[in-house]
Formats: structure tokens, sequence, C-alpha cells
């Protein structure tokens, strides 16, 4: 993997942050106020981990018509939306991404007020498709994006993102994509065709993504839950897999109570087919 990139967040878009907080809270979260962005009519909340990851909880306050995670809150509903790779080099990222004919726009500029008045700033990459993370360049310190100290210590014990389960068209060929792109190494897993889908994995150090689609002609009742979440909110992030040591059974968060998110939480890494049937499913 290349050493200057890792998983930064992933977004949660929400209808009411207030209530969104409090939700997660109640699941044992500590959530902190982030702050109001100025590139775009939104604000967010920030649940931010030992491993220096973090979920974002965001949310509108006017109609954006080319915002495309309002469009799937507005039209599928509260959940997972994107994800994003912190990255010391967007140039040659970007330059990668022309080099294979991979759809990235950029650099973007990106700012956020935190409720303490700083002006924060940021530049991403953003790619066609949200089979691919976006790619955040700090311009300002990433500390004072991604806070430190006990706001990263959580009464439910979850220390960080194990992994983020990509629902896409086709898992092989994105894989391709992600090792042209991130310059990283991946792996199939044969035995998930067992279950009527194709999966690969690419490794971003503490946190793996899956990338998982369904097989031509698979009526399984996961390749179903892949292909009709492809369909109703495109290829992007559909499921979070937290890390939680204290967490010695695995557990799956029901997704009304995570505001759409598809979570799970497990104390050591599962080979994500050993779960596919308990985490997928309509």
């Amino acid at each position: 993997m290349n050493p200057k990139l890792q998983i930064d967040h992933v977004v949660v878009a929400v209808r009411n942050l207030a209530d969104a907080s409090r939700n997660y809270r109640a699941l044992g979260f500590n959530v902190v106020a982030g702050g109001a962005h100025g590139h775009a009519p939104t604000r967010n909340a920030l649940i931010v981990f030992l491993d220096g990851s973090f979920i974002e909880l965001i949310e509108w306050s006017a109609h954006s018509p080319s915002d495309r995670w309002q469009h799937i809150l507005e039209a599928d509903g509260e959940g997972l939306v994107d994800f994003a790779v912190s990255t010391q080099d967007l140039a040659g990222l970007l330059v990668r991404a022309q080099s294979h004919t991979i759809q990235m726009a950029g650099p973007i500029d990106g700012s956020r007020r935190t409720v303490d008045g700083f002006d924060l700033r940021w530049r991403v990459g953003w790619p066609a498709s949200r089979e691919l993370p976006f790619a955040c360049c700090d311009m300002t310190p990433r500390a004072a994006r991604v806070p430190d100290g006990d706001i990263r210590l959580h009464p439910n014990g979850v220390t960080g993102i194990d992994a983020i389960w990509v629902a896409v068209v086709d898992a092989r060929a994105s894989l391709g994509r992600y090792q042209q792109l991130f310059e990283t190494e991946g792996a199939c897993y044969p035995e998930a065709a067992t279950f009527g889908v194709c999966m690969g994995v690419v490794d971003f150090g503490a946190t793996e993504v899956v990338l998982i689609s369904s097989e031509a002609g698979a009526m399984t009742v996961v390749a179903t839950h892949v292909r009709n979440y492809v369909a109703r909110r495109g290829q992007g992030p559909s499921v979070l897999v937290l890390c939680s040591p204290a967490q010695l059974n695995p557990i799956n968060i029901d997704v009304a109570d995570a505001c759409g998110v598809a979570l799970r939480l497990c104390a050591d890494r599962e080979p994500p087919p050993s779960y596919l049937n308990t985490t997928l499913r309509d």
C-alpha cells in the first residue's frame, strides 16, 4: 500500500443532525459538533476514533441540485453516501487517475469553520464514480480537522474502522481500478461465489475496503441485496464494520438505529465471506 494513503472518513447523510447525533450517542458513540462548510450549505458532526479515522454525519440547510450526496438522501433516505482517503500527494494521485483513464476531478477546494471559529481548508480529488473514495489533502493541519484527545474514546469501546464494504457493478473491474489508482495489492475471495457474488478486498492498513458485486443471474439473498442496493443508491459504500475489542461476539446494529447505516461491531477482523448472510439482507 502507498504509505501516504489511509482511510480518512466515511460520510453519512442525515436529515436532522441533532437527531442523528442523539441516535449515535445512544449507541455508545462520542459525537462532537464539527461546524459549517464554506463550499456547500451543510454542517456536520464527527465521531472520531483512536486510529484517526472518523464518521462524518452531515445535514443540509438548503437544496443543492448538483450535490450527489443530497440526491441520494432525497431519493433513498439516510445512510452511507461516500468515503475518503487522506493523501499528502493529491497531485500525484490525479496524474495516476488520468494515466489510467479514471475520471477524477480536482483539485477542488473545500472548507469548514469549526465551532471554535477556526477556518479549515483542504483540497479533494473527486472521482466520477463512488465505487472509489474521494481523496482529501489538508491545507491546514489535519489535527484541527480531526480532533484528538478524549473525544476519541467511546463508551461502546469502538477504536476504529475495520472494513468498508462497497457495493459495485463489477468487483473484479473495480479491484483493478483500485490497484491502478492507489498502487496497492488486492485479492478476491473465490468462496463468495457460493453466495452468488464476487468479492474483492483492498488493504488500506488498519482498514479493508471490501468490493462486492452480484454475479449475473444469481438470485441468492445476498446477490439480490447487492443488486437492489446499487439500483437504489448507485455504486458506493454499503456496510461499515467497526473494531470494538470488547465486543467478543460480533453484532449487527439495526439500520433504523444508525440512520440507515448497516453497522457491524467486532473485536477481531473477520473474513468477509464468513458474515455475508448475516449482514447483507433486505
